[in-house]
């Protein structure tokens, strides 16, 4: 059977499971703001943009690092990535209508993309940084500018939970932190990071007595627990768990806001 035609191999090069990165941002700012199911709809167009945007910037990175073997060569990827990022302009235009500054966390976000996958993505902690930046913030500020020292925490919060995913991420695919430092220096960058999102994390919870903020608690515990010894060996299985919760934790906030 040739894989190459199957629908799951057509859609695998989209890396659709990993949206939640750019999509969660957008949906905790509207949360914030409790805009409601209305604001939801009315930012519908922006958060599609981001989505589109994001699967560019996979494809740019499977164009520029040829790590995976898709069955796809560069001509194919560069058509499917030009096609989304055209689509991912055109959601932006009624936000950039309404609200100039967005072209600008648009702008940014695509060079950073591309300053990232050309050479930055092997700088350990600099490339995590940006990439965070890139994914979480800007979106993040294309729904709300944070306007209260409340909203700045949801947003520092929601800024380490990141690092600390994306370098967990790196961990397990012996990518950036994983190719400079030791499993022991990782497994302590590991914890430093676990630790300042839980204590910023305990901060906006006391400042705002949201229950709602307490499962994200679950992950930088986990990882703790994940990397309580230094790890030697690759664990796919940690991977797809952090995938599945970025997933569950975008429903979940989808949820939150309709409801």
């Amino acid at each position: 059977m040739d894989l190459s035609r199957t629908p799951a191999h057509r859609w695998e090069v989209l890396r659709l499971d990993y949206l939640f990165a750019v999509i969660v941002p957008c949906l905790i700012a509207l949360y914030v703001t409790r805009a409601g199911a209305n604001g939801f709809l009315e930012n519908l167009k922006l958060i599609v943009g981001w989505a589109f945007l994001g699967v560019a910037g996979n494809i740019i990175n499977d164009i520029v690092d040829k790590d995976r073997e898709l069955g796809w060569n560069a001509k194919e990827l560069a058509a499917i990535a030009i096609g989304s990022l055209v689509l991912s302009i055109l959601c932006f235009a009624s936000a950039i209508a309404s609200n100039p500054l967005t072209i600008l966390y648009v702008a940014f976000a695509i060079g950073l993309v591309f300053v990232y996958c050309i050479g930055l993505k092997k700088i350990p902690i600099a490339s995590g940084f940006v990439q965070v930046f890139a994914e979480v913030c800007l979106p993040y500020f294309s729904i709300h500018v944070p306007s209260s020292s409340v909203e700045w925490f949801w947003l520092v919060s929601l800024f380490f939970f990141s690092i600390l995913s994306q370098f967990m991420h790196e961990a397990v695919d012996k990518e950036a932190v994983a190719s400079r430092f030791s499993p022991n220096q990782i497994r302590i960058i590991i914890f430093v990071f676990s630790g300042l999102t839980l204590v910023f994390g305990a901060i906006l919870f006391l400042l705002t007595f949201d229950f709602n903020i307490l499962p994200v608690a679950f992950v930088p515990i986990a990882t703790i627990y994940i990397f309580r010894v230094p790890r030697t060996a690759a664990a796919n299985n940690i991977k797809s768990i952090g995938i599945i919760l970025g997933n569950f934790f975008m429903i979940y906030f989808l949820v939150l806001i309709i409801a």
